[in-house]
């Protein structure tokens, strides 16, 4: 491929001039406009571009969103059309994400500095989309490119005067090539004051390189005036940070306590795997009872199953069943998990819970549940393995045949299995 016959932009505009004069007017329509005809118009621009013969589909698709979006700035009510608009650059930002994925590096290359030349042109300008594009393409942009993003962005982007959109992105850049200074710096000489779902890409880098230390200073520049609890997006990120830094023991209970309002296992994973095997039992011991108050929210029902299992608490697990499960036929997946890891570890813990899991079926007396009463049955019996517990097991079966020997179904359904 060529890249030197590649066309200027104003040849670009020139072939599409008609379709993004028809889009900006749709878009601009006084009508009622539905998330139906907002993806109906963006679909048409992306046609239009798709029965073009170019090597170049980004290319035009850059002109495009850039011919709508140079009309807009001269719009006195752009406001009420704001929402189409991001609609619009949304949907247009996929379809060029898409269509990069897979060109060479050099036409790569070529994209990433129109982009950016873009981004510089209109960096004062709030609407402006090329930001977000930015940061949209930025997880999946091959990572010998980033550092040319940020170089390229430093030379031509000034932060206390660039729009807060901008700001973030080249923060975001700075970050990803590793430039923690410069990134917190360009985010303090913009002056604005962020809302936390803002920052929580940049959040997310800092967690997942592990840059604890750092993550504190930002939370100090950042949010002066915040008190722990108060972080909203970011709560996550502080509760796990200050599980890893040294915190007092009235602050690593209050992040407890947070976890207690809404449990969930994977974060009590994060916030745990930084801990010593015996600091970890130490808070199982703590939390399984608030969580067994917790029992009627399904979500603290499961975390209580699992750290059951993962931390074999089977004393505990068998109490669980004997006490709480109501309903033997529907059991889901964690607590059947639990009851097999039961089974295999403590059998003599096991047998009571399938005891009590076949009379309470046997007692719904429907044909249904004395089937599901024999399948546990058949499980029961191989919990008894020696000669002297068959023994106890068939004088069991003897007297549950007593017991229940009206029951004529349950009786033929212990004849199937054998017993």
């Amino acid at each position: 491929m060529n890249h030197s016959l590649i066309k200027k932009e104003a040849e670009v505009y020139q072939e599409i001039e008609q379709p993004i004069l028809l889009t900006f007017k749709t878009i601009t329509a006084s009508r009622y406009v539905t998330n139906r005809h907002l993806e109906q118009f963006s679909t048409d621009a992306i046609t239009q571009i798709s029965g073009l013969k170019t090597d170049y589909p980004w290319l035009y698709l850059l002109t495009y969103m850039g011919g709508v979006f140079e009309r807009s700035t001269h719009l006195t009510n752009y406001q009420e059309f704001e929402r189409r608009f991001t609609y619009f650059y949304h949907t247009l930002s996929d379809e060029i994400i898409s269509q990069v994925k897979h060109i060479d590096a050099r036409s790569y290359r070529l994209f990433v500095n129109r982009l950016l030349k873009r981004i510089a042109k209109h960096s004062r300008i709030l609407q402006a989309p090329w930001s977000h594009l930015l940061l949209k393409l930025l997880p999946t942009m091959p990572a010998a490119h980033i550092d040319h993003v940020y170089q390229t962005l430093s030379s031509s982007i000034d932060p206390s005067e660039c729009s807060q959109s901008v700001a973030l992105a080249y923060s975001y850049v700075a970050l990803l090539a590793g430039k923690e200074m410069s990134s917190i710096g360009i985010l303090q000489k913009n002056g604005v004051n962020y809302r936390e779902q803002e920052v929580t890409p940049h959040f997310q880098l800092l967690k997942e390189r592990a840059r604890w230390q750092t993550m504190k200073q930002w939370f100090i520049v950042l949010f002066p005036q915040k008190k722990t609890g108060q972080y909203g997006s970011l709560q996550k990120f502080m509760d796990e940070m200050n599980t890893v830094l040294p915190i007092s023991s009235k602050e690593q209970e209050s992040i407890w306590n947070r976890w207690l309002l809404s449990p969930n296992y994977q974060r009590f994973k994060t916030y745990t795997r930084h801990l010593s095997d015996t600091q970890q039992l130490k808070l199982v011991e703590r939390i399984l009872p608030e969580l067994e108050q917790r029992l009627h929210q399904i979500e603290a029902a499961k975390t209580y199953e699992k750290i059951l299992l993962v931390y074999e608490q089977y004393e505990l697990a068998a109490r669980y069943f004997l006490k709480y499960e109501r309903d033997p036929t529907r059991l889901r997946e964690e607590k059947l998990e639990l009851l097999a890891a039961l089974k295999v570890a403590r059998p003599d813990l096991s047998r009571p819970i399938y005891h009590q899991f076949i009379v309470r079926l046997v007692e719904k007396k429907s044909r249904i549940h004395y089937e599901q009463a024999a399948s546990y049955l058949s499980e029961l019996q191989s919990l008894y393995t020696s000669d002297k517990e068959q023994i106890m097991f068939m004088t069991y079966v003897k007297r549950l045949k007593k017991m229940y020997r009206t029951y004529r179904a349950f009786v033929e359904e212990l004849k199937r299995i054998d017993l």
